[in-house]
């Protein structure tokens, strides 16, 4: 069994950036699926444009796009709500590699497959 995290405003709220919370969290749960709704669709957009470092004294920050990736080489099943990605113009082509789209109301219906449902 896994946990589904579902994440869906924006990535990082009063300094708290839920995604690299997933990527610390998923090891110690035994495992987790995230999917990313709302404004939080963007940051599994594939970008060509080398990623900008943010460095706070001597600690490089993660940028959301770093962390997806993270999240889908560590094998951490990824997804993105097919109506919240097309809200923004985009479609399937636009996301990283490793990020699938889906219908979260029908991800919904799985709630039950899962240790928990968190909502981050």
């Amino acid at each position: 069994m896994a946990y589904l995290m579902v994440v869906d405003r924006g990535v990082e709220a009063q300094f708290f950036d839920a995604l690299y919370g997933v990527l610390m969290m998923g090891d110690q749960l035994g495992g987790v699926e995230v999917v990313l709704r709302g404004n939080a669709v963007t940051a599994a957009i594939a970008d060509e444009e080398p990623l900008p470092a943010f460095r706070v004294g001597s600690v490089d920050l993660s940028e959301p796009r770093q962390t997806v990736c993270a999240l889908v080489a560590k094998g951490v099943p990824v997804h993105v709500d097919r109506p919240d990605l097309t809200a923004f113009g985009l479609d399937d082509s636009a996301l990283i590699d490793g990020v699938t789209c889906s219908d979260t109301a029908m991800l919904a219906a799985r709630w039950a497959d899962y240790d928990g449902v968190w909502f981050l």
